[in-house]
């Protein structure tokens, strides 16, 4: 899609239906006022906390009116972007709910991104102003490159390379405050395709605050439940576990997730009752399970937990089921362009631990015959196509990418979905089952991962040539990442340089499990990698060499 305002362009507004709900209160029709009813129905228990910084509900909602507030008395306005790239703290969620409550859109910035990736969104987003940390610096080669010319606030005591503003010092009257409309967009959120660099995904107030109740409405999310969030607010299903306890008014605990030690210390200390997590956590969950890192006490206090991302593998499930078995397993199924999409009953989970179950209420599933485009009914294996509620609004300032992946509604009548690039299998009882992607977008730790993006980042290396990235299946994690590039097979250092170049470059998910130099890359008629030549001369891809 095109810019928004103040940003040259038009903004294309997506009618999804209205939704009911018999067993929970309507949701919110935008975040001020989601954070308002927080507030009040919190008052001055917790509701969030980082380590030992607690905030309750009114000091919350005091300090999202100030943020939200100053931040308009500083220029901000409607259509503006502010980026968030702050370490795990309380300000982080402060900053993300002020910017949309101003009228904005919050830009969180994925807390692993290195330099490359952080200039990219924050040229991209083009934002109003950064609010960062010399904490989150730490990981950037070049803070003061990346961060240069713009307008910044800082949190914690120590200011940024070039000059910054306190964000504690943003202040104003909560009564210049105007809740945003249900579509005003609200968060830009980057995600990986399946080529080139990330993209923004444009969702408004209507979108964000349905999904969080939702999500709320399913899990049975009550006041006295306490959820331990350990995924990113970047990420569309992390932001949605804080967006979903704001709506039960229930407490939330956030955190950073080192291994399965800690998270045994989390959890000891916490005593959640709710856990959301990737496959990847939960095979280190299994794994610790099953040596004793955690153990069957250390889950006594959860009363349900949640995955996305990937299906949960058979054999973590199993040992979940049987060291937890009070504990409710939700398996979920959302893409950022549509923000959550379907769940599994857990009194199913059971029989059908590889499903992510059946749609949302409000939200239709179709498969679509990749080939011809025709809708399939009933049983059947086609890509999935996400209708009704949720749909976003689009990708921000790409109109070419917008236009492939939402499309008038297949079946006619009008409407907008979202096509997702993933190949579903669809059973007789209408459950839903992953088979693969129609592109070459691949998953890592429940994160999309670009391989070109993973390429770019050593194009140009001295000695290396053509490169070539492809994913092999990579267990828990989701895919393992192999990067094949052509170079002089005698110089024995040139896999090592690549190595460094892809720490130096590239956040954690993105790199390569496999580093091969070659000679040369097959090729096709076409002129391009013949992949699947590659892959049958590099084998099974087992090593790390």
């Amino acid at each position: 899609m095109g810019p928004l305002p103040r940003g040259g362009g038009p903004v294309v507004l997506l009618v999804a239906r209205s939704v009911r709900f018999a067993s929970m209160a309507d949701p919110a029709p935008d975040l001020l006022t989601l954070v308002r009813r927080a507030g009040t129905a919190v008052g001055d228990a917790p509701l969030l906390a980082v380590g030992d910084d607690v905030v309750t509900g009114r000091a919350l909602q005091h300090r999202v009116e100030a943020a939200a507030a100053g931040l308009l008395a500083a220029g901000f306005q409607p259509g503006d972007r502010l980026a968030v790239l702050l370490h795990r703290c309380t300000d982080e969620a402060i900053a993300i709910l002020a910017a949309a409550a101003a009228g904005g859109l919050a830009v969180p910035i994925h807390g692993k991104l290195k330099d490359d990736q952080v200039a990219h969104v924050l040229g991209d987003a083009e934002p109003f102003a950064v609010v960062a940390s010399a904490v989150r610096l730490i990981a950037l080669r070049e803070p003061d490159r990346v961060l240069a010319g713009r307008r910044c606030w800082h949190v914690g005591t120590e200011p940024l390379p070039g000059g910054s503003a306190p964000f504690a010092a943003l202040a104003g009257s909560a009564a210049a405050l105007v809740p945003p409309a249900e579509r005003q967009p609200a968060a830009l959120l980057y995600t990986s395709g399946s080529t080139g660099k990330q993209k923004g995904i444009v969702q408004d107030h209507h979108n964000l605050a349905l999904g969080a109740a939702l999500v709320a409405g399913y899990l049975g999310l009550r006041p006295d439940d306490h959820l331990l969030a350990l995924l990113p607010l970047s990420f569309d299903y992390g932001l949605n576990q804080l967006l979903s306890a704001l709506h039960c008014g229930c407490r939330v605990t956030a955190a950073d997730h080192l291994g399965t030690g800690e998270l045994a210390q989390l959890l000891r200390r916490h005593r959640p009752t709710g856990l959301a997590g990737v496959p990847s956590l939960w095979h280190e969950v299994a794994s610790g399970l099953a040596a004793g890192t955690l153990t069957a006490a250390d889950g006594r206090s959860l009363r349900y937990v949640t995955n996305s991302g990937g299906a949960l593998r058979t054999a973590d499930a199993a040992v979940l089921r049987r060291e937890w078995p009070h504990v409710q397993v939700f398996a979920m199924y959302g893409l950022t362009e549509a923000f959550r999409s379907a769940y599994l009953d857990p009194a199913e989970f059971d029989r059908c631990p590889e499903s992510f179950g059946r749609p949302l209420p409000g939200v239709e599933l179709l498969l679509v015959d990749p080939a011809s485009g025709a809708v399939l009914h009933g049983p059947g294996t086609g890509e999935l196509v996400h209708a009704g509620a949720l749909v976003a609004h689009g990708y921000w300032r790409r109109p070419e990418d917008t236009a492939r992946r939402f499309r008038p509604d297949p079946r006619g009548g009008g409407g907008t979905v979202v096509y997702s690039g993933d190949i579903v299998r669809r059973d007789a009882d209408g459950r839903h089952w992953f088979v693969g992607r129609t592109d070459r977008l691949l998953k890592v730790q429940g994160h999309r991962v670009s391989p070109d993006e993973v390429a770019a980042a050593v194009a140009g290396m001295p000695g290396v040539g053509e490169v070539h990235v492809y994913g092999v299946d990579g267990g828990a994690d989701g895919h393992r990442i192999v990067l094949v590039c052509t170079g002089d097979a005698g110089d024995a250092g040139l896999a090592d340089r690549v190595r460094r170049q892809c720490r130096a470059r590239l956040p954690s998910y993105m790199q390569p499990a496999v580093v091969r130099v070659l000679p040369a890359l097959p090729h096709n008629q076409n002129g391009k990698v013949d992949e699947a030549a590659l892959r049958a001369s590099m084998g099974p891809c087992t090593d790390a060499t």
